[in-house]
């Protein structure tokens, strides 16, 4: 990608109306998907001249293909921008500013999450969502193996082994394989950061840093416990949750409301329990996604418009209901009967202060290929069994040449 110039106008004013194409790969999500898209052409209420289009892309193609059409000044009008792929956006000028869009009224409601948003001063995007972490289970495979919740890494492999044995389902699932390496890696960082590591500490990579070895230990330990859902993609143990077909899981809560919404096999208000990650520490990992607008789009007078009207406050009321199980970037909040009905909700709700993104502080534009490079070596460390300390160790290496 290279840094595109000025972004060709504005196009027509918004009161002649147009189309507008929104790009999000949560259009893909069963029932979820269709909630969102009702809360986001609200609009077309507002300016009925307004015509408003899916750009469906699945997460794993998600930012290559974006990458490629924007990078060619074509692509959506407004697109959801995961944490991870905005510093690339950012640095190469294919994001159109948006500071001066809100009314005073509307920025007076945002919160601290859009800050992340902002690059060399300028904001660049809003937020749409933050995903949070947290371990969940299927409880009535658990009473079926007659096992309890576990809270840290020992108690989770043994549950795992007793719902294997004893159900003939898989114990746990959790993402682990590098053709789905964006999601993976921030699925992933929930390791590290639970065993009080990280990627970066003052300016320095701490790849190879004890906490992160013992975290791929414990990693790798539940991944050879023959108690796991391996070679199963997220698409694949993500349907057998559903179908009340795994034991426990490490995802975030967006993954979890798409599964048990309107389920009757895991039913949200009764099938499902949640805790904190079973780990030492108190840290996690979050995905922040952003609401962007393209900075080659034709449309830039309607897509503004768009994003004013969808930060207002009844905007965000319908989007705070379709988005209940995450935190937004406005102090809207889901309604009670929603919390009522999807009682693990707050577990993921409340571990939003101890979460941080996965951009590696101090290397954002690097973190594609530092990432890449990580996962690799952990990928030796379950497939090949490479020595976890060894295999971070190279990483370390490897990825101090790149910065």
């Amino acid at each position: 990608m290279t840094a595109c110039g000025s972004g060709g106008g504005e196009g027509k004013p918004a009161a002649e109306g147009g189309q507008l194409v929104f790009a999000n790969f949560q259009w893909l999500e069963p029932n979820r998907g269709d909630q969102l898209w009702k809360s986001v052409t609200g609009y077309q209420q507002a300016n009925p001249k307004v015509t408003m289009k899916q750009q469906a892309i699945t997460r794993k193609d998600y930012e290559s293909t974006l990458k490629t059409q924007m990078g060619a000044r074509s692509g959506p009008d407004i697109l959801v921008i995961p944490d991870t792929f905005f510093p690339e956006l950012a640095q190469n000028g294919l994001l159109e500013p948006v500071g001066d869009i809100l009314t005073a009224e509307d920025e007076g409601r945002l919160n601290n999450s859009n800050k992340a948003a902002e690059y060399k001063g300028e904001q660049l995007a809003y937020a749409w969502e933050i995903v949070n972490y947290a371990l969940f289970w299927n409880k009535s495979l658990l009473d079926e193996a007659g096992v309890k919740p576990p809270a840290d890494m020992p108690g989770l492999v043994a549950a795992a082994k007793a719902i294997k044995d004893k159900t003939g389902n898989p114990g746990f699932a959790v993402r682990h394989q590098i053709n789905e390496e964006v999601p993976w890696w921030i699925d992933f960082s929930n390791w590290p950061y639970g065993f009080g590591g990280g990627w970066s500490r003052g300016g320095k990579l701490t790849i190879d840093s004890p906490e992160n070895v013992a975290a791929v230990k414990a990693y790798k330990e539940m991944y050879a416990s023959g108690a796991m859902s391996v070679g199963d993609d997220a698409s694949t143990f993500r349907s057998k949750f559903k179908e009340g077909k795994i034991g426990m899981m490490i995802d975030n809560s967006s993954a979890l409301f798409t599964m048990v919404s309107g389920n009757q096999a895991v039913p949200s208000a009764s099938g499902v329990g949640a805790s904190r990650l079973p780990f030492p520490g108190e840290g996690s990992s979050h995905a922040s996604f952003f609401i962007g607008i393209n900075k080659n789009s034709k449309n830039k007078a309607l897509a503004k418009d768009w994003l004013k009207w969808f930060f207002s406050a009844k905007a965000q009321e319908s989007a705070a209901a379709a988005l209940g199980a995450s935190v937004i970037g406005t102090d809207a909040q889901p309604p009670q009967t929603f919390l009522t009905e999807n009682p693990w909700v707050e577990t993921f709700r409340k571990q939003a202060p101890y979460s941080a993104d996965a951009v590696i502080d101090g290397f954002e534009t690097k973190t594609p290929q530092i990432r890449r490079i990580v996962l690799q070596e952990i990928e030796k460390v379950l497939v090949q069994n490479e020595d976890p300390a060894a295999a971070l160790k190279r990483a370390q290496q490897e990825a101090e040449k790149l910065a």
